[in-house]
């Protein structure tokens, strides 16, 4: 009788992560899943004379959502393919349910799920039978009409798998991470292509409780409104080392303490807000040819206001469209890395 797996192998398609599980005979060769999900340890990985990882270290707990930020080059696919077993460093461990997982991959395979941001399926098949087929490679699966609820593709059941969206497809990618009820789960960049109800969908998925089963979930993600969001901790990654790493409320006290406030005035308006407010870096940009925007940032907000709207009654310069904001991990990470996400 021809297998799930031969039959996947034979219709030639690439098979790694999900479609490699394989049932484990006997006992569990993992044992019960550690506090520690995740270990890096003085990771290192070159190519030819680029290092991408110099020493990378944390560690993941279980049942925590876990973000690697960096820009582009930063060195994040290589850390997150080491974890899926699908490059070797050069030196340091990895290990993930407590398995070295360059040398053992096979221990837990059928334990981990991967949301790549390309995958190769089978374009012909419906979204329910490739849902149904990596569900029969695993022995704790999740039924293809619950995934299909989770993902917001049940109007798509019988969908051909080359009729879908770039969306549609990004959301069956989630669904098919999860479709092994995987203990670790490593999602790529999982909404990039997603409208906002589909992106909250897959925040949902992630956030809820009941979905997530102690699950321990890396993800990586340019959209730092995301991160902060769906993130117990992050690290960022900047040129293969590991810059700063904490939740993001901690991160944010660090780095980035205080408000933000925003105002705009007139484009002639002479005060020099640096010497007014004696505060830290201070930005005024042309709005307009007869209006300017200003950015302060302040530890002390009451004294700050007070100085402010005192110069707007005596007539100094007006105040429009003013905002008080909190300061983000996004500026966090351009404090951090000195740079945007996509430089």
């Amino acid at each position: 009788m021809v297998s799930m797996r031969d039959l996947i192998s034979a219709m030639g398609y690439h098979t790694v992560g999900l479609a490699e599980a394989q049932v484990p005979a006997g006992p569990d060769p993992v044992g019960a899943q550690p506090a520690v999900a995740i270990r890096l340890d003085r990771l290192r990985k070159t190519y030819g004379d680029l290092e991408a990882l110099t020493g990378a270290t944390f560690e993941a707990r279980r049942g925590e959502i876990f973000g690697i930020l960096g820009p582009n080059g930063a060195g994040k696919t290589t850390l997150i393919e080491i974890l899926e077993g699908l490059r070797r460093p050069e030196s340091g461990t990895a290990t993930v349910l407590g398995v070295d997982v360059p040398k053992h991959l096979d221990l837990i395979r059928d334990r981990i799920g991967i949301a790549m941001q390309k995958m190769a399926l089978p374009s012909l098949l419906t979204v329910h039978e490739v849902l149904r087929l990596y569900a029969g490679l695993y022995p704790r699966s999740e039924h293809p009409d619950q995934l299909m609820a989770w993902v917001g593709l049940e109007g798509k059941r019988r969908t051909r798998i080359h009729h879908l969206s770039g969306g549609q497809l990004q959301r069956l990618t989630v669904a098919l991470a999860l479709v092994g009820n995987p203990q670790i789960l490593f999602l790529d960049e999982p909404t990039s292509e997603l409208d906002p109800q589909g992106r909250r969908a897959v925040w949902d998925i992630l956030l809820d409780p009941q979905k997530r089963k102690d699950r321990t979930v890396v993800l990586t993600t340019h959209q730092m409104e995301e991160a902060q969001q769906l993130c117990d901790r992050v690290a960022i990654l900047d040129h293969g080392h590991i810059l700063a790493m904490g939740s993001p409320a901690e991160l944010i006290h660090q780095y980035c303490p205080g408000q933000v406030i925003r105002f705009t005035t007139q484009a002639h308006a002479p005060t020099d807000f640096q010497e007014c407010f004696l505060l830290g870096p201070v930005e005024r940009h042309a709005l307009s040819p007869t209006r300017d925007t200003v950015t302060l940032r302040t530890d002390a907000l009451e004294p700050a206001m007070e100085v402010l709207m005192a110069a707007r009654l005596g007539g100094q310069y007006s105040v429009e469209d003013l905002r008080v904001e909190r300061m983000t991990l996004e500026d966090v990470f351009l404090h951090v890395t000195g740079r945007r996400m996509r430089d």
